[in-house]
C-alpha cells in the first residue's frame, strides 16, 4: 500500500474533534443523569433506596443489550453504506432498526409489568424483604413501562451522530439529561415522590431528548428520514449481530450484577448492596467519558472502514485513546482524592458503610484506565465491522474473566470483593493483547496491498506523479487497458476540478485519495478534500462551441458520470467526500 506522509493527514484530527467534544458533553450529562436517581434516592431513602436501585440494574442491562445492539449495529451499517455512497439503503437501514426497537421494547415492558413478582424474584428480592421489595417494585415497573423511550432515545442519538448531526444529538442528550436531573430534585427531594419520582424523572427526560431529535429526522439537510420500507428481519438480525459484539457486555454485566447483589445481600446485607450501587454509579464518571470517546470515534472509523482506509482508521483510534484516557484521568483523580465525599454525596452516612465505600472506590480506580482502554478498543473493532475482535475483548471483560473472578472473590474472600474491578480489567487486557499479536494482527494485514492511498496538495504539478502511481497500481491487479485508462482519468479529472474550482478561495488545499482494488475486479475511488462545499459532480456542462465559457473540467466530470458504475458525493464533518466505482 502506498500512502502519503503521516503529517499530510489534514482531515482525521479535525473531523475527530468535531465529533469528540459534543459526544464528551453528552457523556458528562448522561453520567450526571444516570447518577441522579441514586443520588436523590440515597439522600432521601438512604441504603434502602440505593439497594433498590442496585437490584434494578439488571433490568437496565437487558434493555441495553437490545438497545445498544440495534443502535450500534444499525448505525455502523448506516455509516458504512453512506461511505459507499448508498444513501437509499442507509435510510432503509435506519427505518428497519427503529421498527425492530419498538417491537422488542414493548415486549420487554409487557413481560415485567404482567409478571412483577416473578421478575423481582429473579432480580433477587422477595416480598419478605418488606420495604426493599416495595421500593424495587415501584421503580422497576415504571422503568420497564418506559422501555420504548429508552430505545428511541439512544438509537436516534446513534443515527444522528452517524448522519453528521452530532451537535443536535449532543444538545438533545444534554437537554434531556438536564430535565432528568432537575425533575429528580423536584419529584424526590421537594415533592417527596420517593423512588417512583426518580423513575418518572428519567422517563420524562428521555421523552424530552426524543422531541429534540425530531428536526434531525424531518429536516432536509441530512440523509435520515422516516420512510415505510419492508421490514427484512434477516437484515435487522445482521445489524444486531454487529452490535451484539459490544452490547453483549450488558448481558454479561447483568449476570455480574445478579451474582454481586445476591452475594453482597447475603454477606453484608443492605449496606453491601448499597455500596455496590454507589460504585456502579460512581463508575459512570469514568466509564461514560470513555464510552463518549468511543462513540465519537465510531462514525469516523466506520466511514474509513467503508473507504477501506485502515491507516486513517488506526490514526483515529490513536486520537481516541489519547483524548479518552486524558479526560478519564481527571475523573479518576477526583474519585481517589475525595472518596468520603463521594459516599456522602450518594447518601451513605453510617461510619461502617463509609469505611467500606472509601476502600471500594479506591480499589475500583486502580483499574479504571484499563477499562477505558478496553471500551475504546471494543468500539474500534466494531466500527471496523470486525465482530471477532470486538466480541473477544467484550467476552473477556464481561464473562470469561469477570464472572469467575466474581465467584472466586465472593466465595473465598468476600472482604476483598472490590478487587474484581482492577483484576478483571488487567487480566482481560493482557489476554486480548496476546490474542491480537498471535492471531489477529496477521489477518488484519492480508488485504492491505489492495489499497492505494495518497495525499496531495492543491497544485496541478502533483497530478502527473499521482496518475503514474495509480496506473502502476491498476496494472498490479490485472486491470484491462480500458479500465486502467478510466480509473486514471477519473482521478485526474476530479482532482483537477477540485484544484481549479474548489480551491479557488482556499489557501493550503489538500486532497486525500484512496483507490481500492475490489475482489470482484472493480475499482473503487474515494476522494476527500477541504474545499468549501464543492461537489464536482454538480458541474454543468455545455457542448463545445455552444458557449464561449466552455468548461473542460465539467466535460471530464460528464464523462465520469456517464461511464462510472456508481458515483456519490456528500459533505462529511466539514469536508467534501465522494465515491466513484469503476
Amino acid at each position: 500500500m502506498k500512502k502519503g506522509k503521516r503529517g499530510q493527514d489534514r482531515f482525521t484530527w479535525e473531523m475527530f474533534q468535531r465529533l469528540f467534544f459534543p459526544s464528551l458533553f453528552s457523556s458528562v450529562g448522561l453520567a450526571l443523569s444516570d447518577m441522579a436517581d441514586a443520588v436523590v434516592v440515597g439522600q432521601r431513602l438512604g441504603t434502602v433506596g440505593l439497594a433498590a436501585i442496585s437490584i434494578s440494574l439488571p433490568l437496565y442491562m437487558i434493555i441495553n443489550v437490545f438497545m445498544h445492539g440495534l443502535g450500534l449495529g444499525g448505525s455502523v451499517k448506516y455509516s458504512s453504506l453512506l461511505g459507499e455512497g448508498k444513501s437509499e439503503e442507509a435510510v432503509a437501514c435506519f427505518n428497519r432498526t427503529i421498527r425492530a426497537a419498538l417491537f422488542i421494547s414493548i415486549i420487554l415492558a409487557c413481560i415485567v409489568n404482567f409478571f412483577p413478582e416473578q421478575s423481582l424474584w429473579i432480580l433477587g428480592v422477595r416480598k419478605s424483604d418488606g420495604e426493599l421489595y416495595q421500593a424495587t417494585l415501584d421503580y422497576v415497573s415504571l422503568i420497564a413501562l418506559g422501555a420504548p423511550l429508552f430505545f428511541l432515545n439512544y438509537i436516534l442519538n446513534y443515527f444522528l451522530r452517524n448522519d453528521e448531526n452530532q451537535k443536535l444529538a449532543g444538545i438533545g442528550f444534554m437537554i434531556g439529561n438536564a430535565v432528568d436531573i432537575a425533575l429528580n430534585i423536584v419529584f424526590v427531594l421537594l415533592l417527596d415522590g420517593g423512588i417512583r419520582g426518580a423513575a418518572w424523572a428519567t422517563l420524562i427526560g428521555l421523552l424530552v431528548s426524543i422531541i429534540c431529535y425530531i428536526p434531525g429526522i424531518l429536516g432536509k439537510k441530512h440523509t435520515l428520514a422516516i420512510k415505510w420500507v419492508t421490514f427484512a428481519p434477516v437484515e435487522v438480525a445482521r445489524y444486531f449481530k454487529t452490535g451484539l459484539a459490544t452490547s453483549s457486555q450488558y448481558l454479561f454485566q447483568m449476570f455480574f450484577l445478579l451474582i454481586g447483589n445476591h452475594i453482597l445481600m447475603a454477606t453484608f446485607g443492605e449496606v453491601g448492596v448499597a455500596v455496590f450501587d454507589m460504585i456502579q454509579n460512581a463508575s459512570y464518571l469514568t466509564v461514560y467519558l470513555y464510552d463518549g470517546t468511543a462513540k465519537a470515534m465510531q462514525p469516523l472509523v466506520s466511514t474509513y472502514a467503508g473507504e477501506k482506509n485502515r491507516v486513517a482508521a488506526k490514526r483515529t483510534l490513536f486520537f481516541a485513546m489519547v483524548c479518552g484516557l486524558m479526560v478519564g484521568a481527571i475523573a479518576i483523580a477526583f474519585l481517589c482524592g475525595a472518596p468520603e465525599a463521594v459516599c456522602l454525596f450518594f447518601g451513605i452516612k453510617e461510619a461502617e458503610a463509609i469505611k467500606m465505600g472509601t476502600m471500594a472506590i479506591r480499589i475500583y480506580c486502580m483499574g479504571a484506565s484499563l477499562a477505558g482502554t478496553g471500551i475504546i478498543l471494543e468500539s474500534y473493532y466494531q466500527a471496523m465491522s470486525d465482530e471477532s475482535g470486538a466480541f473477544f475483548i467484550t467476552l473477556l471483560r464481561t464473562l470469561v474473566v469477570l464472572i469467575p473472578a466474581t465467584v472466586v472473590f465472593a466465595v473465598f474472600c468476600p472482604n476483598l470483593f472490590w478487587w474484581i474491578y482492577p483484576v478483571t480489567e488487567a487480566v482481560s487486557l493482557v489476554l486480548f493483547l496476546g490474542w491480537y499479536l498471535l492471531f489477529h494482527k496477521k489477518r488484519e494485514q492480508l488485504d492491505s496491498n489492495r489499497i492505494f492511498s495518497r495525499t496531495i496538495q492543491s497544485r496541478t504539478e502533483d497530478i502527473p506523479v499521482l496518475t503514474e502511481q495509480i496506473e502502476a497500481f491498476c496494472e498490479a491487479f490485472q486491470a484491462s487497458t480500458h479500465q486502467k485508462y478510466f480509473v486514471t482519468m477519473s482521478a485526474e479529472e476530479i482532482c483537477l476540478a477540485i484544484i481549479n474550482q474548489g480551491f479557488a478561495t482556499v489557501q493550503d488545499g489538500v486532497i486525500e485519495l484512496t483507490l481500492i482494488a475490489l475482489e470482484e475486479g472493480e475499482f473503487e475511488l474515494h476522494i476527500r478534500d477541504n474545499a468549501t462545499s464543492f461537489n464536482p459532480f454538480s458541474l454543468q456542462t455545455k457542448k463545445a462551441g455552444e458557449e464561449e465559457d466552455f468548461d473542460m473540467d465539467a466535460m471530464g466530470i460528464l464523462v465520469i458520470k456517464k461511464r462510472a458504475k456508481h458515483f456519490f458525493y456528500r459533505q462529511y464533518q466539514g469536508f467534501n467526500s465522494l465515491v466513484v466505482k469503476i
